[in-house]
């Protein structure tokens, strides 16, 4: 069983969700002894994923020297050996009938409007329809993104479906704050601080975000990491309604995300739509306690270690963080938050994907 893995996804984003579950996944692939042949290899040396890997333990093959940036969007160019396997890092599948086809799918927020908007959208929704029409199995990374997938392509044979969760990296862990050798926190802000975490766009409520940390008590600081470089409006925006309470850091490495969550007083996490999320999983995984919108996968992940809200408004996660201020109940948060994220490992994900590659090729080549 020959497995081909196309690592084009890497060209596509320096860091990200989808880079960082392609990056876990060849990682247990390689380490599970497989007959492993990784494509568009090292095509993007910015991809901060990619930088950790070594290719020159398997083949590595060029697909096309068209360029990546409209190869992604174009069926698999590469002729595979006949019986293979073959597993796109974003979106992309074989025209080929004798080989299996595996398809990743994250989530439906071009179907649902409320991502990239046209042209990009409409070459990420056809593309979809026309990986999901030819795959032989399709991975969904959520139950939320499996019942999406049934809902946008109802013609779709559900037993060909397979959900298939994230882990959580074991880079976030709690830290012993008493010890004199601790990580100290990455930024001038003291405690109490929320923290804010990823991209900053429509869905995600970042100006909600900012409304909550208006109308809990001055103490309160927002401290908002990663999510790429702020625009000149997300600047006003801030300056506006939390002047002089706020941190941003928008490049952050893991070790610095694991010591903000560990010092922060919750999570804040008012998306209202995700295919996986995996903030809220890190922050239980560092012992930080999650506020969140009770959307999509968000429940999924969280389970009923999440301080949730059904209404997506300031007032509804204020009235949450406010009951972390009982020491008893933000303990027991804490420690359900570290029983449910140890339920989401890579090393379960990358068991339960090769067990999916099996069943896939047994079904369509043995008989």
């Amino acid at each position: 069983m020959q497995i081909f893995l196309d690592n084009i996804v890497f060209t596509i984003q320096k860091a990200g969700g989808v880079s960082v579950y392609w990056y876990e996944l060849l990682q247990g692939m390689c380490n599970a002894g497989l007959a492993v042949n990784f494509l568009n290899a090292g095509l993007n040396p910015s991809n901060i994923f990619e930088q950790q890997l070594d290719y020159h333990r398997h083949p590595c093959f060029r697909e096309s020297w068209i360029p990546p940036k409209y190869l992604r969007y174009l069926p698999l160019q590469y002729s595979l050996p006949p019986n293979a396997i073959f597993h796109g890092g974003y979106l992309r599948v074989s025209p080929q009938k004798d080989i299996v086809n595996i398809l990743t799918v994250h989530d439906f927020a071009h179907e649902r409007k409320i991502a990239t908007p046209f042209p990009r959208g409409l070459a990420n929704t056809r593309q979809k329809a026309y990986g999901i029409k030819r795959a032989d199995g399709i991975i969904c990374i959520s139950d939320s993104t499996r019942k999406e997938l049934l809902h946008f392509y109802p013609d779709t044979d559900p037993a060909k479906l397979k959900v298939v969760h994230h882990g959580i990296a074991d880079t976030f862990f709690p830290l012993d704050k008493n010890n004199p050798s601790v990580p100290v926190l990455p930024v001038p802000v003291a405690a109490p601080y929320i923290l804010y975490v990823g991209g900053r766009n429509n869905y995600k409520n970042f100006n909600i975000a900012l409304d909550v940390i208006a109308q809990l008590p001055a103490p309160y600081k927002l401290v908002i990491a990663g999510g790429g470089s702020w625009t000149k409006q997300e600047q006003l925006l801030a300056e506006e309604k939390i002047r002089g309470r706020y941190v941003v850091m928008e490049h952050v490495l893991p070790r610095e995300l694991n010591t903000l969550y560990n010092y922060a007083w919750c999570l804040l996490y008012p998306s209202c739509y995700e295919g996986f999320g995996f903030p809220p999983g890190e922050a239980m995984k560092a012992g930080c306690p999650v506020v969140a919108s009770n959307c999509t996968s968000i429940p999924e992940v969280t389970g009923s270690a999440g301080l949730l809200t059904t209404e997506i408004t300031a007032a509804t996660f204020a009235e949450k963080i406010l009951l972390l201020e009982d020491q008893t109940f933000r303990q027991q948060v804490i420690q359900a938050g570290l029983a449910q994220a140890r339920l989401f490992t890579w090393q379960k994900s990358v068991r339960e994907t090769i067990r999916f590659y099996k069943d896939c090729w047994n079904n369509k080549f043995s008989s």
